[in-house]
């Protein structure tokens, strides 16, 4: 899985393996763990990581930008996700 930021902006983020929404919805839950992403690895601006699942899907990915919290879902190891400004604030398209 690799995982883009796009924007011009540092963001947290952080996979989770396990349940969730189906593919690529984007939602913000309201119990979204803000306070937790001080701890999570920082995807800078214009960068990409790779990242190889050690459990099986689906996953759902929180990233942190701006102080905003925003989550999509996946279920495949192979799919490619890019965080992307979006208005005034961001998105995250799947591919």
């Amino acid at each position: 899985m690799d995982i883009t930021n796009s924007t011009d902006m540092d963001t947290k983020y952080k996979v989770s393996s396990g349940g969730g929404s189906p593919m690529g919805e984007h939602h913000q839950p309201k119990d979204f763990p803000l306070d937790e992403a001080v701890s999570w690895p920082t995807l800078h601006a214009g960068s990409r990581v790779s990242y190889s699942p050690k459990s099986s899907g689906p996953w759902t990915i929180y990233f942190v930008v701006q102080g905003k919290g925003l989550v999509v879902t996946t279920e495949s190891s192979q799919d490619r996700l890019t965080l992307m400004r979006s208005g005034a604030g961001f998105q995250v398209q799947v591919n």
